[in-house]
């Protein structure tokens, strides 16, 4: 599974693009999801102001970036791409 995100700016085609998109059944691009947010705060307690942050490689943090992805979308396993459409 790769996984991206479609962002944009309010009112700037997003949504559009991912429903022209999900016409491939290759693809799944869904609406806004937590996904971003999740993404972004898991991302946030990684990083250097945290001190547990020594203790997780560049490794581990994208293993577990790539979880939260795994976990929301396991049900469209048999998709190629997963698009996501998020502000953040």
């Amino acid at each position: 599974m790769k996984a991206h995100f479609i962002s944009g700016l309010p009112r700037s085609g997003s949504t559009l693009l991912a429903a022209l998109l999900r016409q491939n059944p290759r693809f799944h691009a869904a609406m806004t999801s937590p996904v971003g947010g999740l993404v972004e705060r898991m991302w946030s307690a990684m990083t250097e102001d945290n001190e547990f942050s020594v203790f997780i490689s560049s490794e581990q943090k994208l293993a577990l970036i790539m979880s939260i992805f795994s976990a929301y979308y396991h049900r469209q396993a048999e998709k190629e791409v997963i698009l996501d459409t998020h502000p953040l």
